[in-house]
């Protein structure tokens, strides 16, 4: 839960009332906003983290699985209704199967996905992950995660019985699909998703408290596990985590690597503003040993700032979480 940029809360705990009003409107003017916990209380586009979701509504319907289909290597793709094309990051052709397009984060290919499917199937997959709903953390106001329920009408359906309904807005839809348009998310969110597929499907309650105790040190409540919400069947989990085992072995997670351990990842480049070259780097990832069940799970996000080059999580996320996951079960 760690935000950046912080701050020293005694200051604004002084026992001079004007003191602590001062120091806490000083902070409340900085452009950082270090008094807000941005990791559960403010929302980023999340980039390609959020094909892990399209994947898993992909898998869920039936329609995708660890073979089929195999898209089309291209370096961009034209959704209906528009002549902008969604390009591929530094424009590479790429294309394949489930296992050959997540590992390289292919924009063109989980775009086509996202339309074969259709807008319900990608939203209501969404929401079993959280997207929608406010997690209950037991912390002060946390935010919900979004994502767009309105598509419009279908225009037309397609002429092969297997092809892809149109919708009046499916160019957004197919923004959606790669965590750009208006899809918004919190890193808390972005670690839910990464901890529901390596927990088979089922997201836990996120908390922070363990136990209340008395001022004798003992015990008068305690926080008791509960399933949250089921985002897939375990089936959809295995496979969508296998993909992301790849995009950490041999994707664009590498630098995620540590040694004696069994990582997945997926990395995200959000892009900003129309006309900059700033982005927000991503990184959400599970780890354990290799052979067990996954015991962590991470979400990294450096946002973009301004006057900096275009970032990429790979690059600039990827080796933070590294680092969190070394701190956490070793190397």
């Amino acid at each position: 839960l760690w935000s950046t940029p912080t701050y020293d809360p005694n200051l604004t705990s002084s026992n001079d009332e004007k003191v602590a009003r001062a120091f806490r409107e000083e902070l409340d003017r900085q452009p950082g906003k270090p008094r807000l916990a941005k990791a559960y209380r403010e929302r980023f586009a999340p980039g390609s983290t959020f094909k892990v979701v399209t994947a898993s509504a992909g898998v869920e319907s039936g329609k995708v699985t660890e073979t089929t289909p195999s898209y089309p290597k291209t370096s961009s793709y034209t959704p209906p209704l528009t002549s902008r094309p969604i390009r591929n990051f530094a424009r590479p052709t790429c294309g394949g199967t489930l296992a050959d397009i997540q590992p390289v984060s292919s924009n063109s290919s989980i775009a086509q996905m996202a339309e074969t499917l259709g807008p319900q199937p990608l939203i209501d997959e969404a929401e079993r992950f959280g997207f929608n709903r406010t997690p209950p953390i037991d912390l002060t106001r946390p935010v919900a995660s979004v994502i767009p329920t309105d598509y419009g009408a279908r225009v037309s359906a397609g002429a092969a019985p297997d092809s892809a309904d149109v919708y009046e807005n499916s160019a957004a839809l197919a923004q959606a699909s790669i965590g750009q348009n208006s899809v918004a998310a919190t890193p808390l969110q972005m670690a839910l998703v990464a901890a529901g597929i390596a927990n088979r499907g089922t997201i836990m309650a996120p908390h922070v408290l363990d136990r209340v105790e008395d001022s004798r040190g003992e015990t008068v409540d305690s926080f008791e596990a509960t399933v949250w919400t089921t985002a897939t069947n375990p089936q959809t989990a295995d496979v969508v985590g296998r993909a992301m085992v790849g995009v950490a072995e041999q994707g664009t997670a590498t630098a995620i690597k540590v040694p004696g351990l069994a990582i997945g990842a997926k990395t995200g480049t959000a892009q900003l503003a129309s006309g900059s070259n700033r982005s927000h780097a991503w990184v959400i990832a599970f780890a354990g040993r290799p052979g067990q069940p996954p015991e962590l799970a991470v979400a990294v996000l450096v946002e973009g700032q301004p006057g900096t080059s275009e970032q990429t999580g790979g690059r600039v996320a990827a080796p933070i979480a590294r680092q969190v996951i070394q701190a956490v079960l070793g190397s």
